[in-house]
């Protein structure tokens, strides 16, 4: 009877496991669920915080923005005050040159434009200084009244390469742009004229002093000493002219040379080796603490640069 009876009870085990496991599936979506509204709820407030620090963020960068403006429109209007209450009233500017000032005010093409540019060199002409039109480019003996426009071509290609030479700060780039500079025989021959011309202009201005009896320096007195260089006109024509065509540089011309550039130029000549004359300098005493450059010469005519 017993053994008849143990059925049922198997039966009634295995109908209780059922209610079992859909009990621990309650439970585990129940976690699921709050897991996620955790998760969501977090997500949200971080949402809410990124975009209150951005809006933030955006105003303060709108604010300071609208600052800046209204800071640089002060200091301008503040600026120009300032200059209007203590700028000089000047009825008659600073002077200019005359020939700058025309190319740079009449830059058109119509014959107006053109006739302005061309009055000034009229003008220095019919005061005298027409003699200018002998100037000597090289081998090109005459230029008539073209010579202003291409002195000052040249002029102002000197003016910038020095410019640029002088902020190059490194040793090689400075002689990588002089080989380069070097190897254009064009560039270095306006190069040449202006320096021709500036000489010519120092010696101009020191004869207009000595006319008007003030002190000039020495080497100016013994440059108008010579018979060949008494007035810039002779210097010109006797020997500025052939310089760069059928001569170089003689040693007052070097003198010239150095005080035009308020360079110290000093000269080992070769030549002189153990002589009183081997190591001579250009201007000897400079005016001021010019810088100094170098050279190295075998016969006062051909002229090396030495490299330190």
């Amino acid at each position: 009877m017993a053994a008849q009876r143990s059925p049922p009870r198997a039966r009634a085990r295995e109908r209780e496991r059922p209610g079992a496991l859909a009990s621990g599936n309650d439970q585990v979506h129940s976690w699921a669920l709050v897991t996620s509204h955790a998760l969501d709820t977090a997500w949200g407030i971080a949402k809410g915080l990124v975009m209150l620090a951005v809006s933030f963020l955006v105003a303060a960068l709108c604010y300071f923005r609208r600052l800046h403006l209204h800071v640089g429109h002060r200091l301008k209007w503040w600026s120009g005050y300032l200059q209007r209450k203590f700028k000089r009233n000047l009825s008659v500017e600073a002077e200019v040159d005359l020939l700058s000032y025309c190319a740079r005010e009449w830059k058109g093409d119509t014959p107006r434009a053109k006739l302005m540019r061309k009055l000034p060199e009229k003008l220095l002409f019919s005061q005298g200084c027409n003699w200018i039109q002998q100037y000597s480019f090289g081998p090109e003996n005459y230029t008539g009244s073209n010579v202003f426009g291409k002195l000052r071509k040249c002029v102002e290609l000197l003016k910038t390469q020095w410019t640029e030479f002088s902020g190059i700060k490194d040793y090689h780039k400075r002689g990588s742009m002089c080989n380069i500079l070097f190897s254009d025989a064009i560039l270095e021959y306006k190069l040449y004229e202006a320096l021709k011309f500036i000489m010519l202009y120092q010696v101009t201005e020191a004869y207009e002093q000595m006319k008007m009896k003030k002190v000039i320096p020495s080497l100016f007195r013994l440059l108008f000493s010579r018979e060949t260089s008494s007035d810039p006109l002779s210097f010109m024509m006797n020997h500025l002219n052939s310089v760069g065509d059928t001569c170089g540089l003689e040693q007052i011309d070097m003198f010239i040379l150095g005080y035009a550039l308020e360079v110290k130029i000093k000269v080992f000549r070769l030549f002189k080796f153990n002589s009183r004359d081997f190591e001579v300098c250009y201007p000897e005493e400079p005016l001021r603490e010019w810088p100094q450059i170098s050279l190295l010469t075998e016969n006062d005519r051909h002229y090396h640069v030495p490299v330190f």
